[in-house]
């Protein structure tokens, strides 16, 4: 027998064992990383109580849009926005806390559209007031010191 060939032959079972450890151990992780997983997914499948803020945030929308005038400027919207939280509450009651989300996020986004329509109103009404109080203070110059007050050929 040549002495190569019976090297090989010792080595061979050794390389086996090593293989079939590294297998072994290969599957322990695999069965391990699996139950993990399973534990995760279970667990994320498990119900969890709800968010108390769940609602608030739009409530909180809600209130601010109306104090800030949002009744007379956004009428629409206010109501838009207690009907959904209405039904988010009536959806949180039921236990559908995705569906309570969903509406409570609109609900949300509606006082805030009613937020964002009774500031352009006032901004609006603001401008108007001071754009007559120009016209006004402009008549009061003419008045006083003639049309050339108003040219700009006679401003330094």
């Amino acid at each position: 027998m040549h002495p190569k060939t019976n090297f090989f032959n010792q080595i061979r079972p050794i390389r086996q064992t090593q293989l079939s450890h590294k297998r072994l151990k290969s599957r322990m992780y695999r069965r391990a990383l699996t139950a993990t997983l399973a534990m995760v997914l279970l667990s994320a499948c498990a119900t969890t109580p709800p968010d108390p803020s769940l609602l608030a945030n739009a409530q909180e929308a809600i209130t601010r849009a109306s104090q800030s005038g949002g009744d007379v400027h956004a009428p629409l919207e206010i109501r838009l926005a207690t009907r959904r939280l209405t039904m988010a509450q009536e959806q949180m009651d039921q236990g559908n806390i995705l569906g309570a989300r969903h509406l409570a996020d609109q609900a949300q986004i509606e006082a805030e559209l009613a937020f964002a329509r009774t500031r352009a109103a006032l901004a609006r009404a603001d401008l108007e007031t001071r754009r007559e109080a120009f016209e006004t203070l402009q008549a009061n110059l003419v008045e006083l010191y003639g049309e050339e007050v108003l040219s700009e050929e006679g401003s330094p």
